[in-house]
C-alpha cells in the first residue's frame, strides 16, 4: 500500500512539473536584479525580478519598502518587503515619478 501512494505521489509531482510553461521556466532562468539605488533601479528590465537591498546592515522602514514598491513594482505580481528589503517584479511605468 505505501509503495503504491508513494508511485502515486510521485507522478502527480511529475505531472505537476511537467506543466511548467516555457514563459514560466523563462522567468526562473531570468537573472535577479539587486538594487539599492535609483540609478541601479534604471539598469534593472520590466518583467524582471527585481530586489532592492539596502546598502550594509541597514533596514528599511515601513514608508521606505512602499515607497519603492510605488515606484518599481508591478502590481500585477506579488510584492514581498521586510526589514532586509522589497522583492517584486519590476516596471519602468512609474520611473517619471523618481525625477
Amino acid at each position: 500500500m505505501r509503495t503504491l501512494s508513494r508511485l502515486l505521489l510521485l507522478s502527480a509531482a511529475v505531472v505537476t512539473l511537467s506543466a511548467c510553461t516555457d514563459e514560466e521556466t523563462e522567468q526562473v532562468e531570468s537573472s535577479l536584479c539587486i538594487y539599492n539605488t535609483d540609478p541601479q533601479a534604471e539598469r534593472c528590465k520590466p518583467g524582471q525580478m527585481a530586489w532592492f537591498r539596502p546598502d550594509g546592515n541597514q533596514q528599511i522602514t515601513e514608508q521606505t519598502a512602499l515607497s519603492v514598491a510605488a515606484v518599481y513594482c508591478d502590481f500585477n505580481h506579488q510584492v514581498m518587503h521586510n526589514r532586509a528589503g522589497v522583492l517584486c517584479v519590476f516596471t519602468d511605468k512609474r520611473l517619471d515619478a523618481v525625477k
